[in-house]
């Protein structure tokens, strides 16, 4: 008889333990109270005072507050397990998407902005290429040599992330797919004149421009006013520095084709490198006829 006893207030505690069982008793008895609370106020007949239509109307909003109270204190143990459960879940798909949410992030900053388009060149992160595809997460472009000195695809197709716009500083330079300002030196002797130089270069870079003289002036022209910049025209520009050793540098910088840039510089050097030659041979006759006018002379 004690053990059944003592075993009452287990059950009655296992029962509590339920949050079901917990909140429908709960439930049950605030219905329960409500109905009963009804029907006292309807106990004086089929007519209900003002008075106590305010004391029916307050103990009902005060059985629904303790219900909503009591279920809150049922559930509090599993809400609080809950939203632990649920920002951990939280954290660990953030982690896990990480890269995937940068690389959305990076693609509306690029459609935002309106950086570039398919075709134009672009260079991100040390990549530069032709952009050939886009998407939500990368951008496709076919990669073009970028060591300043040519201007040929390489074959290869680079995927760039879009995460990678976040970080990087995305370059438009659709503007040099077809014109680019090009630059190469020639050093030389410092006792050769530079006007020779400069006229050979300056001769080369006028006639391997003839045929694109004039598309260069409009391209140029439409450059500069899209960028809203004073820009070098298409003529030439030459820079000549000393070195230590006395010999000098002829810097040229030249609006070219892009796809010819080089075989023009080729050109021009090659011009460049002709009078250096037949400067150095007359410097040599010279010479011989110095020695030989010397040896001519009696002692």
């Amino acid at each position: 008889m004690l053990g059944e006893i003592m075993y009452v207030p287990d059950l009655i505690s296992k029962v509590a333990a339920n949050a079901l069982v917990a909140s429908a008793l709960l439930t049950l008895v605030i219905l329960v109270l409500r109905r009963l609370v009804i029907r006292a106020m309807h106990s004086g007949g089929d007519f209900i005072s003002d008075h106590r239509r305010r004391v029916l109307s307050n103990v009902k909003n005060a059985l629904s507050l303790v219900l909503a109270f009591g279920l809150l204190l049922i559930w509090a143990p599993e809400l609080r397990t809950f939203a632990l459960s649920l920002t951990a879940f939280v954290v660990a798909f953030i982690v896990a998407t990480k890269e995937l949410i940068l690389c959305l992030s990076g693609g509306i900053l690029r459609t935002s902005s309106n950086a570039f388009s398919v075709g134009d060149w672009v260079e991100v992160g040390g990549v530069r290429g032709q952009v050939i595809d886009q998407s939500l997460l990368s951008v496709t472009v076919q990669e073009v040599y970028s060591d300043g000195s040519s201007y040929e695809f390489t074959g290869r197709t680079v995927v760039i992330p879009n995460s990678n716009f976040l970080t990087a500083p995305a370059r438009n330079e659709n503007f040099f797919k077809r014109y680019v300002f090009h630059s190469f030196s020639v050093v030389f002797e410092g006792g050769l004149p530079p006007e020779k130089v400069e006229g050979a270069i300056r001769q080369a870079l006028d006639t391997a421009m003839a045929p694109h003289i004039e598309v260069a002036r409009r391209y140029n022209a439409l450059i500069e006013k899209r960028a809203g910049l004073d820009i070098p025209g298409v003529d030439p520009v030459f820079r000549l520095t000393m070195s230590n050793e006395g010999r000098l540098k002829l810097a040229t910088t030249a609006f070219l084709p892009t796809h010819e840039a080089i075989a023009i510089e080729q050109q021009a050097i090659r011009a460049a490198v002709a009078v250096i030659q037949s400067w150095q041979r007359e410097q040599k006759e010279k010479e011989a006829a110095a020695k030989a006018t010397a040896s001519l002379l009696p002692i």
